[in-house]
């Protein structure tokens, strides 16, 4: 049994990628920033999970040094296993999409955990993912040979509900076009934060989505497909992925038991108290927020995160993280003062524009 996440930069010569959630950190920033995620997630996880194989794939060959401290050395010191895989397979042509292009690594990870020789069972996290507390029938799940477990992202998205612009039905439309012969009319959308399962299941996912992805760079060469909302299929790996899940001849299982997507952000959250109970929190907002500041405790021997019994973690992480309650917590106006001198710059700029004068 395996917990895997992984960490993709953008190399030499590639197109950069939209970073909805980092619009304006620059690319180094950026990359410790997820390095940061990455200590986060695993020491979570080795703290709940003792015992279980941890493995991490990146293609950053780079040193990996901040505050005097090697990131690598320290994953090796909780006993992760780090290892190298370049981003080539599946590395969308340039111009068919900008956004998270490197998700798109995760399908370079799931063939490696879909080889002969990988572990028997695998769970792939985004690094954004904390674990909260220990979930043994979770990882019993993950041992049994049938078992695909997937993250419905919108489950209360019904079929012409426009999340981003695009329903459920305007996804199936597209991939009609794909194969008129698709099965399903009204798809699931299927969050690629999680996904995990015996290595049977994950190698055929790996095997459709081959299939999917040459034949349709063979018949869209030069143009992506694209949905009624202008966005193309290639914007995120959930749209190719999504496109395999709801196709395969047996379902995956329900992974809502164990995670969700929650959101923090001061202008939109949907935090509930029951988010306490769930052992897995993927947490999109908090790359630049709360989670480097749980690095700084994680990356110190004897801070209270390595001193908190894990009964008791999910209301500790939750304190840095915004769950249940997203801002008034002394730990969550650290976030606001970390944030103040880019605010201030901000400001600067918009006070420094010149103001157009009307004629007249």
């Amino acid at each position: 049994m395996a917990i895997v996440t992984s960490l993709c930069v953008d190399t030499a010569g590639a197109p950069a990628s939209v970073y909805p959630q980092l619009l304006d950190v620059g690319a180094e920033q950026r990359r410790r920033l997820y390095w940061q995620c990455t200590v986060v997630f695993f020491a979570t996880s080795v703290r709940c999970n003792p015992g279980v194989t941890h493995v991490f794939y990146t293609n950053d060959e780079a040193p990996a040094n901040w505050g005097g401290i090697d990131y690598r050395s320290f994953l090796e010191k909780l006993g992760v296993q780090t290892q190298y895989l370049p981003f080539v397979e599946f590395c969308p042509p340039p111009h068919f999409g900008t956004e998270f292009r490197n998700a798109f690594y995760k399908l370079e990870v799931l063939r490696e955990l879909a080889r002969p020789e990988a572990e028997e069972g695998s769970l792939l996290l985004d690094s954004d993912c904390v674990w909260t507390r220990p979930a043994p029938a979770l990882l019993q799940l993950l041992r049994q040979p049938e078992t695909l477990l997937l993250l419905d992202a919108e489950p209360e998205a019904g079929p012409d509900t426009k999340v981003h612009g695009l329903s459920r039905r305007g996804i199936g439309n597209l991939y009609r076009q794909l194969d008129p012969t698709y099965p399903a009319a009204i798809p699931h959308h299927y969050g690629g934060e999680i996904l995990g399962g015996s290595r049977q299941r994950l190698a055929e996912v790996d095997q459709e989505l081959r299939t999917l992805w040459h034949a349709v760079l063979q018949n869209y060469p030069s143009t992506p497909p694209r949905f009624e909302n202008g966005r193309s299929l290639f914007d995120g790996d959930e749209y190719l992925t999504s496109y395999v899940y709801n196709r395969l001849a047996r379902p995956g299982a329900d992974a809502s038991p164990f995670i969700r997507r929650i959101w923090t952000s001061y202008q939109n959250t949907n935090v509930r108290p029951t988010d306490l109970e769930l052992p897995i929190w993927h947490l999109p907002n908090e790359k630049n927020q709360g989670l480097p500041l749980l690095c700084r405790r994680v990356l110190t021997p004897d801070s209270t995160f390595w001193r908190t019994p894990t009964s008791e973690l999910a209301h500790y992480l939750g304190r840095f993280l915004g769950v249940p309650r997203p801002l008034w917590q002394p730990q969550r106006l650290l976030v606001l003062a970390t944030k103040l001198p880019r605010l201030l710059v901000l400001a600067r700029r918009l006070l420094a524009r010149p103001v157009a004068l009307t004629p007249g």
